[in-house]
């Protein structure tokens, strides 16, 4: 369980880091 919630945080900064290094292609 806790590593199902490790990967969902990483998937989730992921993809704001994502969205916040290219707001272009939004």
């Amino acid at each position: 369980m806790f590593t199902a919630l490790l990967i969902i945080c990483i998937a989730v900064f992921a993809y704001l880091l994502h969205v916040l290094v290219k707001p272009e292609k939004y």
